[in-house]
């Protein structure tokens, strides 16, 4: 636990020492300047699409979830506005990437949801989540390496092994699931974790999770078919969001340059600081330098970030409501 605090405080200690950097090496002139000539409309166009993004990645979620659970369907704006929620908890906690999914498991269980059901429903829609990701990282590292004018060679092997390391464990994923060997079950036997008396305890509980996602996988593969190439198409949306973006600061990108801004930062988010602070800023300096990008970084990051904003008020006010509707259900049974 000491370990896991010092780690987080350093990394916070270390994001938010580039963020300030940054903003130095750009100047703050430089950066209003930036920032006022972005126009409001632009700002709204880029909401709209993270809104259709995001309702995508709901539509995955709704889809899955059908599968699974066979009571009252759950409304698709509770799926979209509980999504979001997560997307607010995670953006505000070191682990960006999956530290709000069991906030969506609650809100599953108080929507009727057996638990089992709603875990395996967000685990493998997660995995479609990184699969899609990495695939289109990968594909990014890949193409940097063939021109030899992007990367270093020491950079060219980190990406390449920490994409590589990534993609094994989604193919374990998919392989153990699919065998019925059980992805979690698995390595806890291959690291002996198993013989810890806790994880015993959850150990019965963790294999019917993995039962109900083999049988997803092995019964559908249409629907998987599906699934992914939606998966996929969340991705090309990213890469559209950072094209527009750009395109309103004056800023033309090629589909290539996009490509690597929208994808090989988000490695940023690996690093337990919540919201990527400065890594996020840092790695996109890095990247625009590498494709000899003339373009005010800080305030491109900031952009995407203020849609972040209006993403965590909206996941927040919905936190909010169902916190309030709680406390008055409890109130009621009470009298």
């Amino acid at each position: 636990m000491i370990k896991r605090t010092f780690a987080f405080i350093f990394f916070l200690i270390l994001g938010i020492a580039l963020f300030v950097s940054i903003i130095v090496t750009t100047g703050v002139d430089a950066i209003w300047e930036s920032l006022s000539n972005f126009s409001l409309l632009g700002f709204l166009i880029l909401v709209v699409l993270s809104l259709l993004n995001f309702a995508l990645f709901t539509l995955r979620w709704d889809i899955i979830l059908r599968h699974h659970h066979e009571g009252k369907k759950v409304p698709f704006h509770r799926l979209f506005l509980h999504r979001m929620t997560a997307y607010a908890v995670s953006y505000l906690t070191p682990a960006a990437y999956s530290g709000g999914e069991p906030v969506r498991v609650f809100f599953l269980q108080e929507d009727g949801v057996d638990t089992k059901n709603a875990v395996s429903t967000i685990v493998i829609d997660k995995v479609f989540e990184y699969t899609a990701l990495i695939l289109f990282i990968f594909s990014g590292v890949l193409v940097s390496i063939i021109e030899g004018s992007l990367f270093s060679g020491k950079m060219e092997i980190f990406l390449a092994g920490t994409v590589l390391f990534i993609g094994g464990l989604i193919f374990w994923f998919y392989y153990s699931t699919i065998k019925k060997i059980g992805f979690f079950s698995s390595i806890f036997r291959f690291l002996k974790l198993n013989r810890i008396k806790k994880i015993q305890k959850f150990e019965k509980s963790i294999i019917k999770v993995e039962e109900k996602m083999a049988t997803f996988y092995t019964n559908h593969v249409g629907k998987f078919a599906i699934l992914m190439i939606m998966s996929l198409a969340t991705v090309l949306f990213m890469v559209l969001e950072h094209f527009l973006v750009a395109y309103f600061m004056g800023v033309k990108l090629s589909f290539f340059q996009s490509f690597i801004s929208a994808t090989i930062p988000g490695i940023s988010y690996i690093i337990p600081v919540p919201g990527a602070v400065g890594m996020l800023e840092g790695s996109h300096a890095g990247i625009f330098a590498l494709l000899g990008v003339g373009i005010n970084v800080f305030v491109f990051v900031l952009i995407l970030r203020l849609r972040d904003l209006v993403f965590i008020l909206i996941g927040l006010a919905h936190a909010s409501k169902h916190s309030i509707s709680m406390i008055r259900k409890s109130f009621t049974k009470g009298t």
